[in-house]
């Protein structure tokens, strides 16, 4: 191997572990995303996403049993007739979300992270 060669790899190898380093760094400044559960349009409860929590959210016979656990959350028993928040699964990106209509409650994932300024305004 002749010499350019060294520097080549000794750039390349320069710019891997900066790379990583800047990743790194910019982990562990950033903010925890949270669980916001709404009962009846209003926040029920927030839990952070890097917790593991189990709840069960109670309202008269409505009843929601809630886990938060390996940075998702998920329904893990509900008595509404369809279960289409159980059968939503487990959830992981705020994109995503948990609605049990019957039972008035919504669960998603907000990510501390992002600005919340509008993207684009359509007249």
């Amino acid at each position: 191997m002749k010499k350019k060669d060294f520097i080549l790899i000794a750039i390349v190898v320069i710019v891997i572990i900066g790379f990583l380093g800047y990743t790194k760094f910019k982990d562990m400044n950033q903010e925890v995303s949270v669980v916001q559960v709404y009962k009846d349009n209003k926040l029920y409860k927030e839990v952070p996403l890097d917790s593991e929590e189990e709840f069960t959210i109670k309202d008269g016979n409505h009843i929601n049993k809630v886990r938060v656990h390996d940075r998702g959350v998920e329904v893990i028993e509900a008595n509404c007739p369809d279960k289409v928040c159980v059968k939503t699964g487990f959830i992981t990106k705020p994109s995503q979300n948990i609605v049990c209509i019957p039972n008035k409650v919504s669960i998603k994932i907000v990510d501390k992270n992002t600005d919340d300024k509008i993207d684009a305004m359509v007249e």
